[in-house]
């Protein structure tokens, strides 16, 4: 998983769920209308990283830095939580949506999109999104310049998404997607000081590019009331980065778990994988390979209001990526309480 793209996903989404099955395509009602649901609350997020700066609705990082050699130092801050999704029915049972999905968020996969999803019966739900940056995560312009203030730089990713759920009436789920990611300013390498960084240097660490993911998880419904449910995950990850040294291959397992009960609800995943890159980072003379680890849980109860449409939300977060260059080491916690409103049609 690649902690600065799932920092910025963080710190818009204040994750929640419902009677989602363990991370599947909400199921499609059968009356037509507009329905959705809004989520406003707050975190707090203390993150170790080199390279991250934060978003617009946070600030993190330490814009100054005095060596490449260095490791990254801790930062904190409070922050709000918001995020939303609102969808039409029709009464052929197509439906369009546009927001960030809660079956995203509950695997910690945040992203915006707009879009079609279609039930298609025995044969299963399909859905096709275009992807988008509600908030562009920021990161440093050039995160190795030294002894100079870094100047933050907006990274944009855009793109599509193909998904197929309950493939075949079975409890498999298949996804694929596609992003083009894009720097408003990529400077990576021209502040270096400590050693020498030509153009040549400084085209193997261009990090706009495109991302190729496939990704295929199988539902288990386990227990006498088959309230127990499971959700192991693969995924891997293509970055064809500009630059080679940015580039390379992520590979990923993930365990989703939640129990549900009448007004409750409890789910956790437990991730690792690992980055292997395509080229040795110059600055260093070797590759900035990675393996990374993330666990969260999230709490959700609904609120015994008349309407029977709150939920009260708290999630915990904590996630590592271990690189063989201490420099690109990151470390996140947060943790976020807050209310989810459905409206709608019922």
């Amino acid at each position: 998983m690649n902690l600065k793209g799932k920092l910025c996903a963080l710190l818009t989404v204040l994750i929640a769920g419902t009677s989602l099955p363990a991370g599947a395509i909400e199921p499609i009602p059968e009356t037509a209308g507009v329905r959705g649901f809004v989520i406003f609350g707050a975190g707090y997020t203390d993150v170790r990283s080199n390279l991250i700066a934060g978003s617009d609705l946070i600030d993190v990082g330490d814009p100054v830095i005095t060596s490449v050699n260095q490791s990254p130092t801790s930062d904190d801050a409070v922050h709000p939580a918001l995020t939303g999704e609102i969808n039409y029915t029709f009464a052929n049972r197509w439906q369009v949506f546009l927001g960030q999905s809660l079956e995203d968020a509950v695997t910690m996969d945040a992203v915006t999109q707009a879009g079609v999803r279609r039930d298609l019966g025995s044969t299963g739900i399909m859905q096709a999104g275009i992807m988008f940056n509600g908030v562009p995560a920021e990161l440093w312009e050039d995160p190795y310049a030294e002894n100079v203030r870094r100047e933050k730089t907006d990274r944009k990713a855009t793109g599509v998404r193909l998904q197929w759920d309950r493939v075949m009436g079975s409890g498999f789920e298949l996804m694929v997607s596609y992003r083009d990611l894009s720097f408003d300013s990529e400077l990576s390498g021209e502040g270096v000081t400590s050693v020498v960084c030509d153009v040549a240097c400084r085209d193997l660490l261009r990090r706009d590019g495109d991302e190729y993911t496939f990704d295929v998880s199988y539902l288990y419904r386990l227990g006498e009331n088959r309230n127990h449910l499971l959700r192991p995950r693969l995924r891997y990850i293509a970055n064809d980065r500009d630059g080679d040294a940015a580039g390379g291959d992520t590979y990923r397992v993930q365990l989703t778990y939640a129990y549900v009960r009448q007004g409750f609800m409890l789910t956790s995943n437990l991730a690792v994988g690992a980055t292997s890159k395509d080229a040795r980072n110059p600055i260093y003379g070797r590759r900035t390979d990675s393996s990374r680890l993330a666990v969260d849980t999230t709490l959700f109860y609904r609120l015994p209001a008349a309407s029977g449409r709150w939920q009260l939300v708290g999630h915990l977060l904590w996630a590592e990526e271990d690189s063989d260059v201490r420099f690109h080491d990151s470390e996140l916690f947060m943790a976020t309480v807050g209310l989810m409103y459905r409206f709608g049609a019922r």
